[in-house]
């Protein structure tokens, strides 16, 4: 057991990495990376060819990344994928649990260094992401199989609790510097004192003096959103709980906000109104079309890749780094190291399986979750009815002002609640709205590529530089959605003015009224 005092000792003086190959030898880092990357990989496959329920994609993935669902034209590809992605997402969370407690051994008995804890917690990490990317594609067979899906939330929650309470040591901005008195120095030699040899119980509950990393909220924020958003997505319930409760009040308010100046613009028709709409356009929109966005699958593989690239940098670049201390050891093809490669087989059992099954009737492919094309239009409604977006409806070309005004004058006289329309469809039926999506994409590319390539030049040098990259790529996505929408709302019909037709309607029914007010007088 290690004293505080011994710790601090340590901690300024540095300490040599000692090699491990059980933890971080070449066989054991190359299982793990080949294993989560074929994964996603197979998730990516099955999403990029439309091998996916209908019910899992969103107007954002069809109109923007052009996917289809293909299932009913293949659905024994469909059955083979689903099982692949089955028996690779079982091995993963089963592997990061074992690997997660190995490591809490190693750091209660103070025998495994910084560098060894980084390895096995960002392996875990991988792991975990690589699991949750998998649960997307499953949802319809996890709903369908309770049994199945009971115990695998059992390890999912046991693997979220233990990359929690893992993640407390590197709070510490001290934690993986290579040279704590010169930060900038990135060399590692042989037999150089660094911040990687110390042991890792040194950092349990232990800031010292620089005190805590400001990117610390950063794995704690990704791996909350991320088992949060994909859990709450396994359940009927939750999603209706999102819907109802979140996706719907926010359209209501939306539409209540414009509603005011497209009343307004309807019974003066002066222009100050229609200026006034448009410039109500620039925040709200764009707040309507990236809710839209979260709802689709592409937005849950921007999630698992980013945690994906980002596990991946924290293993191999301290790796490297180390590779001079622990080289000798940790490059060798020992048992440990075949062992680790030689087990990644075991999926292709369970794949070649049902490779070679061949089709027994529509009976064994509901027992799959693969259902006919009529059902799985009919879900696909039932899922967007569920998540308050109503049928898509691309005929109907009028001006959102129109429809507003419109409505609330209906409301007025009445009228049935249903003619209110829906902002998220027709946000999505303009061009302004696809071209929002599409900046949303073009954010997300060079903001994660941006972030992570500052993230993979600071391991070990320096930290909490990844907060101003981040806000830089949101400060991105608001000014250019916010002018894309002040440019082109005039010519779209999110902002564009009452047809001609429409304006010659709107002034003989203000006549008819003015004509039929001293008529309504004098019988009274």
């Amino acid at each position: 057991m290690l004293s505080h005092e011994e710790c601090l000792r340590i901690i300024n003086a540095g300490a040599v990495t000692k090699p491990d190959a059980d933890i971080s030898g070449i066989g054991v880092i190359l299982a793990f990376l080949i294993s989560a990357y074929v994964s996603f990989a197979v998730v990516l496959v099955a999403y990029a060819f439309g091998i996916v329920e209908p019910e899992l994609l969103s107007p954002t993935d069809s109109k923007i990344m052009r996917v289809r669902s293909r299932v009913h034209r293949h659905p024994k590809l469909h059955r083979v994928l689903q099982h692949t992605i089955l028996a690779l997402s079982d091995q993963q969370i089963v592997t990061g649990i074992a690997i997660m407690a190995a490591g809490f051994v190693g750091l209660r008995s103070g025998e495994t260094s910084v560098y060894h804890y980084q390895i096995v917690l960002y392996l875990a990490w991988l792991a975990s992401s690589v699991h949750l990317s998998a649960l997307t594609i499953l949802r319809p067979f996890l709903s369908t199989h309770p049994a199945v899906r009971a115990w695998r939330l059992t390890g999912m929650v046991v693997l979220f609790l233990m990359l929690v309470v893992g993640l407390i040591p590197t709070v510490s901005y001290d934690w993986g510097i290579i040279n704590i008195s010169e930060p900038d120095d990135h060399d590692v030699q042989e037999n150089e004192t660094t911040g990687w040899g110390i042991p890792a119980r040194c950092f349990w509950g232990r800031t010292y003096g620089d005190g805590v990393n400001n990117d610390a909220p950063i794995g704690y924020i990704l791996l909350l959103v991320s088992y949060i958003w994909k859990i709450g997505d396994m359940f009927e319930s939750t999603r209706r709980l999102y819907g109802l409760g979140i996706r719907q009040p926010l359209e209501r308010g939306t539409e209540s906000l414009l509603s005011i100046p497209a009343r307004r613009y309807r019974q003066t028709r002066q222009k100050r109104y229609l200026w006034c709409f448009r410039l109500l356009l620039v925040p709200a929109v764009p707040v309507v079309a990236f809710v839209e966005f979260l709802r689709s699958f592409s937005a849950s593989l921007w999630l698992s890749l980013w945690g994906l690239v980002f596990g991946t940098i924290q293993v191999v670049v301290p790796r490297q780094q180390n590779l001079l201390q622990t080289g000798s050891k940790e490059e060798e093809w020992g048992f440990s190291q075949l062992v680790a490669l030689i087990l990644l087989v075991q999926p292709l059992g369970a794949i070649t399986e049902h490779m070679w099954v061949r089709d027994s009737g529509d009976g064994e492919h509901h027992s799959y979750g693969t259902k006919s094309s009529d059902e799985e239009e009919r879900v696909a409604a039932d899922q967007r009815l569920l998540a308050g977006t109503p049928e898509p409806n691309l005929k109907d070309s009028r001006a959102l002002i129109e429809l507003l005004g419109r409505e609330i004058a209906m409301r007025g006289t009445g009228a049935s609640s249903r003619a209110t329309p829906n902002i998220t469809k027709i946000v999505l039926s303009s061009r302004v709205g696809l071209l929002l999506l599409v900046l949303i994409q073009i954010t997300l590319v060079g903001g994660t590529c941006t972030i992570l390539y500052f993230d993979a030049a600071s391991v070990g040098v320096v930290r909490g530089q990844n907060w101003p990259y981040a806000l830089i790529a949101l400060a991105f996505y608001v000014s250019s959605s916010w002018l894309a929408i002040l440019i082109t709302s005039p010519f779209s019909r999110l902002g564009k003015d009452y047809s001609l037709h429409t304006m010659d309607d709107l002034a003989v029914h203000v006549d008819v009224e003015n004509d039929l007010k001293p008529l309504e007088l004098s019988r009274i």
